[in-house]
């Protein structure tokens, strides 16, 4: 796929940039607006995908992945069609970031009482890990690149850490909380094409914005 130049460009680089926010938006928000309709969930005893299956949350939660989900591809395509052409690592960290928002899309299509649920929730905690990974490797000459790297170790360590049982909970939502919470830091302010566009120490990065992994 060729680079993206010139005023048609610059307007795909803004669409992609909303989709990556329209994503993180839809899915964190209608997790916390779920929470808020649902009196009786717990941050220590419950899991975020039991907000996927109480009457009065289920439909903000469940749609807000999927359609956060549907808005992850289209950024995750943005960024593919936004990278030079001739770079593989592109090409990887853009299908593997779209995977992982099928599965989140898939973790609200499949609530907590279909056999596919689980998978869909492994999947997309995994991918994000993997896009961390990826990207991190891509860009790691650069402060972004190398915190986008941390994040794997850390998010890692919060599921290794929770099966160990050292975390004072017997619920899932806590430690479900930090990979979104940095896939999101990722799309705003740490990735190769922030939803911010403030950050500009990418390798190789061209006067649009875009680095060249």
């Amino acid at each position: 796929m060729p680079p993206v130049d010139g005023a048609d460009g610059t307007d795909d680089i803004a669409v992609t940039r909303a989709f990556g926010a329209a994503a993180t938006l839809l899915a964190l928000g209608g997790i916390a607006v779920a929470i808020v309709l649902d009196p009786t969930f717990s941050w220590t005893t419950d899991a975020l995908s039991d907000l996927g299956v109480r009457d009065r949350s289920a439909p903000v939660f469940n749609w807000g992945l999927i359609l956060g989900g549907f808005a992850g591809v289209g950024y995750a395509l943005g960024l593919w069609r936004s990278s030079p052409a001739g770079t593989p690592i592109a090409a990887v960290r853009a299908a593997v970031l779209a995977l992982a928002m099928v599965a989140m899309a898939g973790v609200g299509v499949f609530d907590l009482t279909e056999p596919l649920h689980g998978p869909a929730a492994i999947g997309f905690y995994t991918l994000i890990t993997v896009a961390f990974a990826v990207d991190g490797l891509a860009r790691r000459s650069t402060t972004t690149g190398r915190v986008a790297l941390a994040f794997v170790p850390v998010h890692v360590a919060v599921w290794a850490t929770f099966v160990a049982g050292r975390w004072p909970v017997s619920g899932l939502a806590l430690p479900e909380l930090p990979g979104a919470l940095m896939l999101a830091a990722w799309v705003w302010v740490l990735g190769p094409l922030p939803v911010l566009g403030l950050v500009s120490d990418s390798i190789g990065t061209r006067p649009d914005g875009v680095d060249d992994a």
